[in-house]
């Protein structure tokens, strides 16, 4: 099967599709704040696309012209193997999104991933490697990981300045060493842990007795209310080349960011709902049932009699 097929959903450490993750040991990556970009040569024709839309490699989106240069080039060298794709972060300048770093990376990409068959990776070594002989970097391997590790990725997090300089690293990626494991969609099991400045999800407090249905629908609002997460409907409305840098982009802005949290968060809204109005239904189906049990009780004596 192919290998030119789109990346893995990278889940939220905690999310329950991740819950063995880390089971087995995991490679800790940078997550450097860029735009996913993939470029491959299929039965020798050069292939590129951002994170959810092929482009004509000789009209891409403006914003990937730099990235779309850079990768003709290696096409032109014979450099890239035939049949791979090839997936990194491309970083027009060094303020790409939210973070302003000191520099960008070499043509502007920086390699996260080589796939050579649908769902099969180049080890983190060999990845260096190929983009080592492909005159490009590759993002930071940080540690290897196994279990009870949520310390140790705090402390690398808090602790780790980026690649790239400037900055703080804005998170993980959290990567199966060899991967074994794969999701419901038949793709790799594949986690991220982000700084508490750059999370998309500010944690309500949910511990307040008798919340109305109302205040339960403000909090959760105000839970996914944040401009981090606006700022990624942008990045993707923007890698799509769907936007137009004028007011006319609020209307697919106010689509895109409901469709980022149904799918990356549906099930903790759910359980959240679930959590709260649990105990409302519990009563609710039990209202009547003491006096129910005495009035049984009662007949249970007469009868008896």
């Amino acid at each position: 099967m192919s290998s030119w097929h789109s990346y893995p959903r990278i889940f939220t450490l905690g999310h329950r599709a991740i819950a063995t993750l880390f089971e087995e040991p995991v490679v800790v990556e940078e997550k450097v704040d860029g735009s996913q970009f993939s470029f491959g040569v299929f039965d020798g024709e050069l292939r590129i696309r951002s994170k959810g839309v092929v482009m004509p490699v000789d009209a891409p989106e403006k914003m990937f012209n730099k990235a779309a240069v850079a990768v003709k080039d290696l096409y032109a060298q014979g450099l890239l193997t035939d049949g791979w794709t090839y997936r990194g972060e491309y970083l027009q300048k060094p303020k790409h999104n939210a973070l302003a770093y000191d520099r960008v990376p070499t043509n502007h990409i920086i390699l996260f991933d080589v796939c050579t068959a649908e769902e099969t990776y180049l080890s983190y070594d060999e990845k260096a490697a190929e983009a080592a002989r492909l005159g490009l970097e590759v993002v930071p391997r940080l540690g290897v990981v196994q279990g009870d590790c949520l310390a140790e990725l705090r402390t690398i997090i808090d602790n780790t300045v980026s690649v790239l300089g400037g900055q703080k690293i804005e998170g993980v990626v959290c990567k199966q060493a060899v991967v074994t494991r794969f999701g419901p969609d038949k793709k790799a099991l594949i986690g991220k842990f982000v700084s508490e400045a750059f999370k998309e999800v500010h944690k309500a407090s949910w511990g307040e007795a008798n919340l109305t249905s109302g205040d339960v629908l403000v909090r959760l609002g105000e839970t996914y209310r944040n401009a981090s997460r606006w700022r990624k409907a942008i990045e993707h409305l923007r890698d799509a080349g769907r936007l137009t840098d004028s007011p006319k982009d609020i209307g697919l802005l106010m689509a895109e960011v409901p469709t980022d949290i149904r799918k990356e968060c549906e099930d903790d809204i759910k359980d959240a709902l679930f959590k709260w109005a649990w105990p409302h239904l519990a009563r609710q189906a039990t209202r009547g049932l003491p006096e129910f049990y005495k009035d049984e009780l009662l007949k249970q004596q007469f009868q008896g009699d």
